[in-house]
């Protein structure tokens, strides 16, 4: 009778061999090559519903949101890159900061000098000029501004309010949130961006016309000329 013939190195490797086959399945799930692409999909699911909702919020916000005008103060048109745009500020910003002047009446003005070492620093304190003419504040602070709309649908200022409660509010009223950031109060966007070669005609804008929510979001959606006239082009 013909007996085996052992081979150790046919043994060895049938054992190698079987430890190797294993190595795939004891990857933890969360790393398995389905469960990597099925998440990065969901991601991605994930980002184009964030996107789709702003986009519906937006043409809402546009469609409903309540017309307001608010008076620009001197502007400045420049060239920015594929375009132009038109740096934006409001003469409701000035309102804002004489309406919050009586909290910071107790703090010393700076130095010219003094000023200009802090300037976009955080150690800068929240305090008018020597003259008293420009008063801003520097520390970030936020909440809302009541204006009163007059038949043009132009907002005047009224009042300020930490919150926005629609209750306060008289029929020709309406609140705007409003931000404080490095001595400046932001609205919506300080820059209207126009195709390139437009800026002549844009230089007859006295007003930014306004979609506002009732969140008191505005949304910044053309300009206005001194007539009342949204700005259009051909």
């Amino acid at each position: 009778m013909t007996q085996p013939i052992n081979n150790p190195h046919s043994a060895e490797g049938d054992t190698l061999s079987h430890q190797r086959k294993p190595t795939l399945s004891k990857l933890p799930w969360w790393q398995k090559r389905s469960v990597t692409i099925a998440m990065a999909l969901l991601g991605l699911l994930a980002v184009l519903v964030a996107i789709t909702i702003k986009v519906i919020e937006h043409e809402n916000q546009l469609a409903t949101g309540k017309p307001i005008l608010l008076q620009l103060a001197p502007v400045d048109p420049r060239g920015f890159m594929q375009g132009d745009y038109m740096a934006l500020s409001y003469t409701i910003e000035r309102d804002i900061f004489d309406a919050l002047r009586p909290q910071y009446q107790s703090l010393q003005p700076l130095t010219p000098a003094l000023d200009s070492e802090l300037e976009g620093s955080e150690l800068q304190e929240s305090a008018p000029n020597e003259s008293g003419s420009d008063f801003r504040i520097y520390d970030p602070m936020q909440g809302y501004v009541i204006v009163a709309v007059d038949k043009h649908n132009v907002g005047h200022f009224v009042r300020l309010a930490d919150d926005n409660n629609q209750h306060d509010l008289t029929a020709n009223e309406r609140s705007i949130h409003y931000r404080i950031r490095r001595g400046s109060v932001q609205l919506a966007t300080n820059a209207f961006f126009f195709q390139e070669g437009q800026a002549k005609a844009f230089e007859a804008a006295e007003y930014g016309l306004f979609r506002v929510n009732d969140k008191g979001e505005p949304l910044l959606t053309d300009m206005v000329d001194k007539n009342y006239k949204v700005i259009a082009l051909d």
